[in-house]
């Protein structure tokens, strides 16, 4: 997968907090970056065999009803979401980790908040199972208690991956990617997840940049994991969001 924010994002700007990166990706295209949003949603949402054969027997207009009862339908809801999705193809994209199918197509309900870890991805270094943990927010402005929030989910089970949600993450992973999925398997059921596997990656949808919070939250972190934040700055954040999903719901892709 081709770096997805680099199409329609400057170039990203990078600073060392301690031992920590802390990275700000601020957009120049806010029309380039829902165009690329939109090819995003419909995965998202529902399987990709589901779409096409939707597609191939109802049309567009099929697609756009069935994300229609699928995607969140109040902006708090789609925000949230769309923090996510984008924390997601970042994870893949730019980090190169496999993150296997979106959780948000098993939800029972399109306004329910999921529980567990927001993203987790997962490769292969060699015979060495790595994975990151990511905590993402999107807020119109971000303050202070956004980035508390995302480091209290980042802290969650000593700051791993919860053995539920690893669980649920290999089973998504199986059609996918069997290697990766019995290394998670073979971790939960041998010797456990240990720190030196793990990385942190804060992900922030904003449309601005709360960057003092930001340092002082890699600076006081004072646990084994490997820490990175990244902040997506869009300035017509709610534009962005809602420009995003009413073309999906309304002339799907």
């Amino acid at each position: 997968m081709t770096d997805f924010f680099s199409p329609w994002c400057d170039p990203p700007k990078d600073e060392a907090v301690g031992k920590h990166t802390l990275r700000v990706l601020v957009s120049n295209d806010d029309a380039a970056g829902i165009d690329a949003a939109i090819t995003l949603l419909p995965r998202a949402y529902a399987k990709k065999k589901n779409l096409k054969r939707i597609a191939k027997r109802h049309g567009k207009d099929g697609v756009a009803n069935l994300l229609s009862d699928k995607v969140p339908k109040t902006k708090g809801s789609r925000s949230g979401d769309m923090g996510e999705i984008l924390g997601t193809a970042y994870v893949q994209s730019v980090l190169g980790y496999s993150t296997g199918p979106s959780r948000l197509i098993q939800r029972d309900h399109q306004e329910w908040a999921l529980r567990g870890d927001d993203v987790l991805g997962a490769r292969l270094n060699g015979q060495t199972l790595e994975l990151v943990k990511v905590e993402a927010k999107s807020r119109a402005h971000a303050r202070k208690a956004a980035i508390t929030e995302a480091r209290e989910g980042l802290r969650r089970n000593g700051d791993l991956a919860s053995p539920h949600s690893l669980v649920q993450f290999a089973e998504r992973l199986l059609k996918h990617n069997e290697a990766l999925s019995d290394a998670i398997n073979d971790v939960l059921l041998n010797k456990g997840l240990r720190a030196g596997q793990v990385a942190h990656v804060m992900f922030i949808f904003a449309g601005n940049h709360p960057v003092t919070h930001i340092r002082d939250d890699l600076n006081a972190y004072k646990g084994r994991v490997a820490q990175s934040t990244v902040t997506v700055r869009v300035g017509a954040h709610q534009d962005f969001i809602a420009k995003s999903y009413d073309s999906v719901v309304h002339h799907a892709p």
